[in-house]
């Protein structure tokens, strides 16, 4: 296999053992109503044993007695603590507290492998990938519903679950190419069951067989044991080796977005545009991370021109420039949010048409919102248009009967309204939001705007 398909590998194992991990949550509920967190563990890592010694080609002597503490170390804290840690977080905390700061755990295993590894470097491009993708993580999460309530023991207990999981990757980068990925992992879930069985004797006692011939019980059992415990540790460990033990943890930026898919399928939970938005940062987050390329690492989100205002604009010297097109977005960018049209807006849109350009609205608002303003600027429209999907700006573009060659976009977001007109080719101009007061994904992403803006501005020399 060649270095570009073994990388091509490690990021596929890592994402498909991601998409699994991120939907063990409906099997874990299921199996809640008949067995307690410990019980489910027991049950499902000594099925995993089980599994991997059916598995195992040949039966490997002990590892030794240094090499068997380090590989009790990793079961230690990849998986009793870990679970151990998140399962009691969660009796104290609410659930999206958990998921948030465990999302986290790539940034700690960062900083612990920069720390105790030579071969991992700390970068600006994985802290900036870590803000990004953690606001994406908070939205998805919230998913359009924003209940934050604070619980020190709570959240400290997701602190030590994700700081768990940091020590488990940098142990594992050491163990990983030294034993069988079949052998290390079987070793792990055996110390696993050693460590939670005097717990779970001590709680509720040793799991009852009964429950399981109930066939979504027997099922979702399977499920944990087979798919998300034996295959996906061995899976992981293989991607760690592939791609390197920082990008391979980048892919649980992704967890809380499975999650919220699966919700959806199996749950019949609505995803919000707030979890669209939130996942378009994560992935957008991980990209960032893992950059190496050269050039603009930020460049698809510059505008051409950032001005203070829309109403600033040199409309005339861009006519002269050729343009004969604008599309134009709503809210922010013409009016306050929410407004209606005002006098200043009209007279703008006024003296565009004298002028011979031609205007549309494009904007991800509903119809409701957007047929009233374009009605008062005599101008046609485009709703619900997904930016920074294209379809929006090309439908824009056909309305006015232009093309790229002499349409331009205005627009106040960076990561909707330019990155969209940038991708569709077209001539970008970012203005000054005109009201601070928004809904809270876009404050959000307002944040992260300013670190992008940062580097525009330093690279325009402002």
């Amino acid at each position: 296999m060649t270095v570009k398909n073994d990388r091509v590998a490690g990021h596929l194992l890592a994402l498909i053992t991601i998409t699994i991990w991120g939907t063990t949550f409906v099997a874990t509920k299921t199996l809640l109503r008949d067995y307690d967190a410990l019980q489910i563990m027991l049950m499902r890592f000594f099925l995993a044993w089980v599994v991997l010694l059916l598995l195992t080609r040949r039966i490997e002597r002990p590892a030794g007695l240094k090499g068997e503490a380090g590989i009790f170390a990793l079961s230690l804290s990849g998986v009793s603590l870990y679970y151990f840690f998140e399962n009691t977080a969660l009796t104290y905390t609410l659930a999206s507290n958990v998921s948030i700061i465990l999302a986290a755990a790539p940034i700690f295993t960062a900083v612990l492998a920069h720390i105790f590894t030579k071969d991992e470097k700390l970068t600006r491009q994985i802290w900036a990938g870590f803000v990004i993708a953690i606001a994406g993580v908070v939205l998805v999460v919230f998913n359009g519903t924003y209940v934050l309530k604070l619980n020190p023991l709570g959240d400290a207990l997701s602190i030590l679950a994700a700081l768990s999981w940091g020590i488990y990757s940098v142990l594992l980068k050491k163990y990983v190419g030294r034993y069988d990925s079949l052998f290390l992992t079987r070793r792990m879930a055996f110390y696993a069951v050693i460590v939670t069985a005097p717990f779970a004797v001590w709680g509720k006692g040793l799991p009852p067989l009964e429950p399981l011939a109930k066939g979504e019980n027997l099922f979702c059992l399977l499920f944990l044991g087979i798919l998300g415990s034996a295959l996906c540790y061995v899976a992981w460990n293989k991607a760690i080796q592939r791609i390197g033990l920082v990008n391979t943890n980048n892919y649980i930026y992704l967890n809380p977005f499975v999650t919220m898919v699966a919700a959806a399928i199996v749950l019949d939970e609505k995803i919000t545009g707030a979890g669209f938005a939130g996942a378009v940062l994560i992935v957008g987050g991980i990209i960032v991370s893992e950059y190496r390329g050269r050039g603009p690492l930020l460049g698809a989100f510059y505008p051409k021109e950032y001005r203070n205002s829309t109403y600033e604009i040199d409309f005339e010297e861009l006519y002269r420039k050729g343009y004969r097109g604008i599309l134009f977005d709503i809210d922010n960018t013409l009016v306050p949010h929410d407004a209606p049209a005002t006098q200043q807006s009209v007279e703008l849109f006024g003296r565009l048409h004298a002028m011979g350009f031609a205007t549309c609205l494009i904007s991800n608002n509903k119809e409701p919102r957007v047929t009233p303003f374009a009605e008062a600027m005599k101008t046609p429209y485009v709703y619900k248009a997904d930016k920074p999907s294209r379809k929006g700006y090309q439908e824009g573009m056909k309305r006015m009967g232009t093309d790229l060659s002499n349409t331009l976009f205005v627009g106040d977001q960076l990561f909707t309204d330019v990155w969209g007109a940038n991708r569709s080719g077209l001539y970008s101009i970012l203005v000054k939001p005109m009201d601070p007061k928004e809904e809270i994904q876009i404050v959000l992403k307002r944040y992260l705007e300013k670190v992008v803006l940062f580097f525009y501005l330093r690279e325009q020399g402002r």
